[in-house]
């Protein structure tokens, strides 16, 4: 269990809660995604120790709390009401591209953000809501060419880049958020 020993105001970070835990074997600095900064010490070091390595790390921290700055507030939609909004905007995507698909399903997923099975079924992640519409749209598009194209190969970038026109630049702006909510 992780006791909050003391709470130490940070310059150009804030307040860091600092815990302690007898559990814990290493160090670790944790960021949510509102932006709260945790120091968690096992329960022989030191506070003193345990500054230095949260100076060590300002700028891993400073990174991170950049982009859940960055990140688009949560919008409070269920499952319900995001899978609605997936499956239509889905829908129209599917439609305007001349695409099929068999049955949508949205899951609260870890790893991924989108899936298409054999049978031509969508996984989306109910995350999906927090992105901006780009790459929403970006996602969904990929799993329909999906339908098409099994695999990541040249047709399948090339059909990809058909619809979103630069999916490389796409790619990399999705990697700075995580399909965890």
């Amino acid at each position: 269990m992780n006791r909050v020993v003391a709470t130490w105001e940070i310059a150009e970070i804030g307040p860091v809660d600092v815990a302690v835990s007898d559990r814990a074997r290493y160090a670790r600095i944790s960021i949510r995604r509102d932006g709260a900064v945790k120091l968690i010490l096992p329960k022989r070091v030191p506070l003193e120790q345990g500054r230095q390595f949260l100076d060590a790390g300002r700028a891993w921290i400073q990174k991170h709390l950049r982009k859940c700055r960055a990140a688009p507030p949560a919008l409070g939609l269920d499952r319900y009401g995001a899978s609605k909004l997936l499956s239509a905007r889905l829908k129209e995507l599917a439609t305007a591209h001349g695409f099929t698909y068999n049955q949508v399903f949205v899951k609260s997923q870890k790893t991924l953000w989108g899936s298409c099975s054999s049978r031509n079924n969508i996984n989306l992640n109910v995350n999906l809501v927090r992105l901006p519409d780009e790459l929403r749209d970006y996602v969904l598009v990929h799993e329909l060419v999906h339908t098409r194209h099994r695999h990541h190969g040249p047709a399948f970038w090339k059909a990809l880049d058909a619809i979103v026109g630069d999916s490389k630049a796409l790619r990399r702006k999705l990697r700075r958020y995580r399909p965890t909510s």
